[in-house]
């Protein structure tokens, strides 16, 4: 006769019998809870998201004068753009020297300069190939220090007895002297922050396109006019 079970085994064998489906129940019930921290988390992020909305990046341009603050040059100044005729007092001792050295008109020229040493009086003078500077533009950058510029003057220059005019382009430093006029610095070698100024100014782009620009004119006119190249390669 079989030993009767006690009621530990009876416990035993039910678990063994229902092993299976509590595995299941817990196999759903983990599933379930699994399910509900998904939906409770992606609802929780979607909150946040409205709460503090990404800010939106368009590619509507804004006004260069509100984005950021004009480009200065080295002096401080604000640049200046770099076109015909930018800054009408260097323009207008620009012009006027020009006009002057034609005319040789000697009081003029010493009032726009700094200095003028007699063999460069005397060679003025003595030029008398030349009838006119004509068409003279100036292109105008600021200099090393306020009150200073670099100017790129620009001219036709009309020989006597020769009918075409040959295009030329010369760099001059102007600066404000100490009777508050602006005047072209008749040395510009000897002190190392002009010089380099104005060699690193013909490095800019839109230099290098004016000069390269005033070149092919030149070039141009000498091939245009033979009495015009023979004069010119007679004082080379």
């Amino acid at each position: 006769m079989a030993k009767p079970m006690s009621r530990k085994d009876r416990f035993r064998e039910w678990v063994s019998d229902n092993l299976r489906y509590m595995l299941l129940i817990l196999a759903i019930v983990a599933v379930v809870g699994l399910g509900i921290l998904i939906v409770h988390l992606v609802t929780s992020g979607s909150d946040d998201g409205e709460a503090e909305p990404k800010a939106e990046v368009t590619a509507t341009p804004t006004p260069a004068a509100e984005s950021e603050p004009a480009a200065e040059s080295q002096s401080g100044q604000p640049a200046a753009e770099f076109a015909a005729e930018n800054n009408a007092q260097v323009s207008t001792v620009a012009t006027t020297y020009y006009q002057a050295l034609a005319a040789k008109d000697m009081d003029t020229v010493k009032s726009c300069v700094d200095a003028l040493a007699a063999e460069d009086e005397a060679q003025i003078l003595e030029e008398d190939m030349v009838e006119a500077y004509n068409d003279i533009t100036t292109y105008t950058l600021n200099g090393t220090e306020e009150g200073t510029y670099i100017a790129f003057v620009s001219y036709n220059c009309k020989y006597k007895g020769i009918d075409t005019q040959l295009p030329m382009l010369t760099e001059l430093y102007m600066y404000t002297n100490t009777e508050g006029n602006l005047v072209i610095a008749a040395d510009v070698e000897t002190d190392t922050a002009i010089a380099e100024a104005m060699s690193s100014a013909l490095e800019q782009e839109d230099v290098k396109s004016l000069v390269g620009n005033v070149q092919a004119s030149y070039d141009q006119a000498l091939e245009s006019d033979a009495a015009l190249k023979a004069y010119v390669e007679s004082i080379q």
